[in-house]
């Protein structure tokens, strides 16, 4: 049995009934409401969306004059590690070139998914050498490398997750996020000493294969990102383990039925 506030039912915040666990809703009020973190689109530009990208390019070739890369596909076949490359090329429709430039001018090294299969996806964001935009995937702007790096980091962390999950609306196993709802995750606060260990965290798994979160336990990857992630909570690396457990267990990520008694 799970107990909810009845101003917050009242306000339309029904999170809980996308959740098993009563642990994992107590959690992430917790983390919605934490005092360490701070909207991402406070201090963060995001986008454009997929919807605008496709309404102002086309796929191309590589040697199509005008031609651009950037991110299309969010196959956890693709999709692996947090350092990634683009996977497609696209040049600006005949009628949208001015749009097209536009969006163009807002690619970042940091992109985000704007839609994840909660079965089978690894990442849920990724840092490219070459910066872009996407149609799966959608830039965030970040000044510095370093913390943009940290930023990929907490965004594949376990408490991003939890928030990003928090935000399901409709398919649970493959929820689709709207600009509104991702610019309203929670982040670390700039002066958050733990941004360094984040960036730290980016660099020693950044090429390391990211498994699903059912396979959470076994992921190196994981483990070392949220030992810094627990570190912007100010909590032990054991505390967010136990949620990542949690949540490795959600029947919307085993895909398995739940066994009751």
């Amino acid at each position: 049995m799970i107990e909810w506030p009845s101003k917050l039912i009242k306000a339309g915040n029904w999170t809980p009934v996308q959740w098993f666990s009563k642990e994992l809703v107590n959690i992430v009020h917790e983390l919605e409401n934490s005092a360490w973190l701070e909207s991402v689109g406070l201090r963060h530009v995001i986008g454009p969306g997929g919807r605008g990208v496709v309404n102002a390019f086309e796929k191309s070739s590589k040697d199509q004059h005008g031609a651009v890369p950037m991110f299309w596909s969010i196959s956890s076949k693709i999709r692996q590690t947090m350092r990634s490359t683009p996977d497609e090329w696209f040049c600006a429709k005949s009628d949208k070139s001015k749009l097209a430039e536009k969006y163009w001018a807002r690619r970042s090294h940091v992109l985000i998914a704007v839609r994840y299969d909660t079965i089978n996806s690894r990442l849920s964001a990724l840092w490219s050498a070459q910066a872009s935009i996407g149609t799966g995937w959608v830039s965030v702007a970040v000044d510095d490398d370093r913390r943009a790096k940290a930023l990929v980091a907490w965004w594949n962390s376990t408490p991003a997750r939890l928030m990003l999950m928090n935000r399901r609306d409709r398919k649970l196993t493959y929820p689709k996020w709207s600009l509104k709802q991702l610019r309203s995750v929670g982040v670390p606060k700039p002066n958050n000493p733990a941004w360094d260990l984040l960036a730290e965290a980016w660099e020693e798994v950044c090429d390391t294969i990211m498994l699903p979160l059912c396979e959470a336990e076994h992921c190196v990857a994981r483990r070392v990102i949220d030992n810094a992630a627990a570190k912007v909570l100010g909590i032990e690396g054991s505390q967010v383990a136990d949620w990542r457990r949690h949540l490795a267990a959600e029947p919307t990520i085993t895909n398995k039925p739940v066994q009751f008694g």
